[in-house]
């Protein structure tokens, strides 16, 4: 799991505190529950030095019915919209640290009896590979000629 899902399954889970699956859902499983799937991923070009991968998470909410399931995918939906679809995120350990996810696009819809579907779309950049460069302490300026030390090597 990415760190920016861990942070959403925080997230949710301060707004709907019950039982979380993530790997997957048992026979017999907890009511009410929420289960995070792993991600879509979609990779592109996005700078000269970065490409951009664009997140879809569906989480299932469990509940008695679907009604209630809805209310309280919404619930939690509604929280994220108050908070302007920002969410701080977490170490492993728990503790908050000064880095953050921007949801694009969040939605709700009643999926099944009993299941609501909370749809959540983030974008991450990331650099891409970069060839090593040489540091000026590998550099001799001896003698007027600039010389990598490997060249004299």
């Amino acid at each position: 799991m990415n760190q920016e899902v861990g942070a959403i399954m925080n997230y949710c889970y301060k707004r709907f505190p019950v039982k979380v699956y993530e790997k997957k859902i048992p026979e017999q499983f907890q009511v009410p529950s929420m289960y995070f799937p792993a991600t879509w991923v979609n990779t592109r070009n996005d700078t000269v030095s970065t490409f951009l991968k664009t997140y879809t998470l569906h989480i299932k909410v469990f509940h008695k019915d679907s009604g209630q399931a809805n209310d309280a995918a919404e619930t939690i939906v509604d929280a994220l919209s108050a908070d302007r679809n920002i969410i701080q995120m977490v170490s492993e350990e728990g503790e908050l640290l000064d880095q953050y996810v921007r949801i694009k696009r969040a939605e709700t819809r009643i999926a099944d009896q009993g299941v609501a579907t909370i749809v959540l779309t983030w974008d991450s950049a990331y650099w891409y590979n970069r060839d090593a460069k040489p540091s000026l302490d590998d550099i001799n300026f001896s003698d007027g000629v600039i010389k990598r030390e490997q060249d004299e090597k």
